[in-house]
């Protein structure tokens, strides 16, 4: 038999039909039994986010990434609670209330150069040669990554209890995971709603505080959601 693991919880968590919690005193991890030879699927990891997200409903949870997996329930129990049990009760009483949500923010570039040329005239001056302009590329780049960063740290600013950083994306927006209040998801909504017409903003809320939480032992994983 192998279990998935899905997330940890308090053990009286109400569980939706289909999964079971193996406890240990006041904490359970929520399982699924897979059978034996089960491979995973793309349509499985929506799936897991899908349990993490109806469990959240009820009270915190601790993530466990996809693809998380255990033998038998003496095995979960041994890894997934015991080795730090006080840890994980903090951990919980810490995100109680509490969700994350991505926030993607693409800013228009003409717009951003505009905002260095004024900030710094002497950045987009002219140069000669090839290796002046290659630096003079690699100046301006590292400065655009510095402003997106400062005004979106304005943007963001009092959303959220924590925030992490998640890097640049391939479109050239960056992306940003917020701690917030699971009562308080419509200030990010009306953020986004006032932003400036050179601001581009994607919002995927409320989500399991992957970000914010660090559970030892990691978990074995192959995928994850971030």
């Amino acid at each position: 038999m192998t279990l998935a693991l899905y997330g940890i919880v308090r053990a009286d968590h109400p569980l939706p039909a289909g999964l079971r919690a193996v406890v240990l005193a006041d904490l359970a991890v929520v399982v699924s039994d897979l059978g034996s030879g089960v491979e995973l699927t793309a349509e499985d990891a929506r799936s897991h986010l899908d349990v993490l997200c109806a469990l959240m409903a009820d009270g915190p949870v601790l993530p466990l990434r996809f693809g998380s997996i255990g033998p038998d329930d003496d095995s979960v129990r041994d890894n997934a609670l015991r080795p730090d049990p006080e840890g994980l009760r903090l951990a919980l009483d810490r995100l109680t209330g509490l969700v994350e949500a991505r926030v993607h923010l693409t800013f228009d570039e003409t717009a951003v150069l505009a905002a260095l040329a004024d900030d710094r005239p002497t950045l987009t001056r002219p140069v000669a040669g090839f290796e002046a302009t290659i630096e003079q590329g690699r100046r301006i780049a590292d400065q655009v990554r510095a402003w997106i960063d400062r005004r979106a740290g304005e943007l963001l600013a009092g959303l959220a209890t924590e925030t992490v950083a998640l890097g640049e994306s391939d479109d050239g927006g960056r992306s940003w995971a917020l701690l917030v209040r699971a009562n308080q998801l419509d200030r990010i909504a009306a953020a986004v709603e006032a932003l400036p017409d050179t601001v581009t903003a994607r919002v995927l809320a409320p989500l399991p505080p992957y970000n914010f939480l660090s559970l030892r032992p990691k978990p074995v994983s192959r995928w994850g959601f971030g």
